[in-house]
């Protein structure tokens, strides 16, 4: 007996609709499984510290700055204390002044700040303290002011120990007389002036001449810019370029290197990046000095705790630094030398 051909239609129709039915079912079961798993109110666990401190630089783009910043935040998680860049990872470009602002605004229990001289920082500074946030200074003082604590080197120390460097390059060289170029930062004002006025002493009765010029550090752009500006607007090319900060060094080798002066020129440098580190070996830097990050970082850190548990700190916390030359650039550690002290 032969089946009808719509009996079989029908069979075959029923089976789909029975098989798209128990799909469904799956689907509907297993989307309400999914709608539970996303309405589960999960308690997010959050690490909550006493304070709050906000760290300020100069030029949150620098590599000290970054390398200091890392040091102050893993030292403060430590201690009770939380520390976050003001201005950093936002979309738009903040001044040092606008980011004094934001801390201040934002209530922070104290500010960590690469300080200057101008008149606009001495009255940000007297702002957070008339508001109870206590302000101490990093790498650069900021004198006049109500800050209540300086960590960083000391500026004449420092100075005196690039004059000992230029001296010991004119002893080398043996040719005199000697020409210096020292560029100082738009920014830094009286720290470099300390600076220069030491290297000047440290060149006492020396036939050594040293002539300075201002380079704009606000960005590598300018930085290069300036410091190549200033390079041809000499008449003479001088024997050393003295550097005071990492971003005027890392130009400074750049820019030697563009005008084929490697080996009529040499540089005497501050920071121990790996572009400054390989200056070294390949003979345009005579040397440079490192800061003791750790060391300052903690130092930070311990100065503004110290101010809200016993209401006093140390107005200065000195700092070390190291200097890196071709006799000990093989067996100098950058990790290692963060960590000292």
């Amino acid at each position: 007996m032969k089946v009808s051909r719509n009996r079989i239609t029908v069979t075959i129709l029923a089976g789909v609709v029975l098989v798209l039915f128990f799909a469904t079912v799956a689907g509907l079961i297993y989307y309400r499984d999914m709608i539970g798993r996303l309405g589960e109110v999960r308690e997010e666990v959050y690490e909550e510290y006493p304070r709050l401190y906000a760290y300020i630089a100069e030029d949150p783009d620098s590599q000290l700055s970054n390398r200091i910043y890392k040091e102050i935040s893993e030292y403060a998680k430590e201690n009770d204390c939380y520390v976050e860049m003001t201005g950093q990872n936002l979309s738009t470009s903040y001044s040092k002044a606008d980011r004094i602002d934001i801390a201040i605004s934002s209530r922070v229990d104290g500010i960590i700040l690469e300080g200057d001289d101008s008149e606009e920082t001495v009255q940000l500074i007297e702002k957070a303290t008339e508001k109870g946030i206590p302000v101490v200074t990093v790498l650069s003082d900021c004198n006049g002011s109500s800050r209540k604590s300086y960590i960083g080197l000391n500026n004449y120390t420092l100075g005196s120990e690039y004059g000992d460097q230029l001296v010991a390059i004119g002893e080398e060289k043996k040719t005199y007389p000697l020409s210096a170029l020292i560029l100082l930062d738009s920014d830094d004002g009286n720290a470099d002036d300390i600076i220069h006025s030491a290297i000047q002493q440290a060149m006492t009765g020396r036939n050594i001449s040293l002539s300075s010029s201002v380079v704009d550090t606000s960005t590598p752009f300018a930085s290069e810019e300036d410091v190549m500006n200033i390079l041809d607007s000499l008449d003479k090319i001088p024997d050393v370029i003295i550097c005071l900060n990492d971003r005027t060094t890392e130009s400074a080798i750049q820019c030697v290197v563009d005008k084929n002066l490697v080996g009529k020129t040499t540089i005497l440098g501050y920071y121990d990046s790996e572009t400054i580190r390989k200056a070294i070996d390949r003979g345009s830097v005579y040397s440079t000095f490192a800061i003791e990050t750790k060391t300052l970082a903690r130092q930070c850190v311990k100065a503004l705790n110290e101010y809200y548990e016993t209401g006093f700190v140390s107005q200065y916390y000195p700092s070390n630094f190291i200097l890196i030359n071709r006799e000990n650039l093989s067996s100098y550690d950058p990790e290692a030398a963060a960590d000292e002290g």
